[in-house]
């Protein structure tokens, strides 16, 4: 079973004033009247077999998401289920919340497929061929992470060094060798002529049972807190709520730093589609044509 698992809830500040707090970067419409939400649900439903889709978000935009789902003509009816944050606790505290919900509704064996609310995706072909791949090496125990094959010298974005060639359900992806922080201009060149470093583009897939084992391994203050937090939440309501005072004690890290750096196992699916985080007007411009002025 695979189970898209959405973080919703950034800011997005560099973005402002179009995203911010109150309307933060997954509800920004581009041309074609679409959020960059909706474009990513449509991307994960459109998957093969993907029947649930479970959002984590904060309990503010709960509303607004469920509209935002709604509002959109799928090709196959899916069920959505949300987690909801009390505040902003960073990708490994959302990450651990998301594993036990779906270790109760799904079990152990269940497949998530983490992605960002906010990315942009142009190929669903080689999107969906990824993904098959990244569950492959899922399948067999493997924390999996997605690397964008870099078209330029990007000093904006984490890279991901390639390590060893392995097998998975396809093509071939990588064991990873390190993780690495964005780099200088001078460095970025070196990454990019090597061509051994991808993008790190923030999308994972790995079992349950594996994302926890790792967390409790390397995270284990993570691991211990989200645990005391699913116990002492609301799990009887609909949605679920999670604990507040519990939540907001919970470490403040990202799943980079408190997992996937330390773990074993870890693989990279070396991607082929046009990826772009939306991460600032920059990246905003490249979505769409300019006018006679060059605006």
């Amino acid at each position: 079973m695979l189970i898209p698992v959405i973080l919703s809830g950034g800011a997005g500040s560099r973005l402002w004033p179009i995203s911010r707090e109150a309307h933060p970067k997954p509800f920004m419409r581009l041309n074609d009247d679409e959020s960059l939400l909706q474009k990513t649900l449509k991307r994960a439903a459109g998957l093969s077999g993907v029947e649930k889709v479970l959002t984590i978000t904060n309990r503010e935009y709960y509303f607004q998401t469920r509209d935002e789902y709604t509002a959109l003509e799928l090709d196959h009816p899916v069920s959505f289920d949300y987690v909801l944050e009390p505040c902003g606790r960073n990708t490994a505290p959302a990450i651990a919340m998301a594993a036990l919900a779906l270790e109760q509704s799904c079990g152990p064996e269940a497949c998530m497929l983490v992605l960002a609310a906010d990315h942009i995706i142009e190929n669903q072909a080689e999107f969906a061929s990824a993904v098959s791949e990244a569950k492959g090496l899922a399948d067999k125990g493997y924390l999996v992470t997605f690397g964008i094959r870099p078209d330029r010298a990007e000093t904006g974005y984490g890279y991901i060094e390639q390590g060893k060639a392995v097998d998975g359900s396809g093509k071939v992806s990588y064991l990873v060798n390190a993780f690495v922080e964005k780099p200088d201009q001078e460095t970025a060149e070196k990454y990019l002529a090597s061509g051994k470093y991808l993008w790190n583009s923030g999308m994972f897939c790995f079992q349950v049972q594996t994302i926890l084992k790792a967390l409790q391994e390397s995270a284990p203050d993570v691991f211990e807190a989200a645990k005391t937090c699913w116990e002492q939440s609301k799990m009887d309501l609909e949605p679920p709520e999670m604990n507040a005072e519990r939540f907001a004690d919970m470490p403040n890290i990202s799943i980079d730093y408190a997992v996937m750096e330390k773990a074993r196992s870890v693989a990279v699916v070396a991607c082929e589609f046009d990826w772009n985080d939306v991460g600032s007007w920059d990246s905003v411009s490249g979505l769409m044509a300019a006018d006679d002025a060059g605006n």
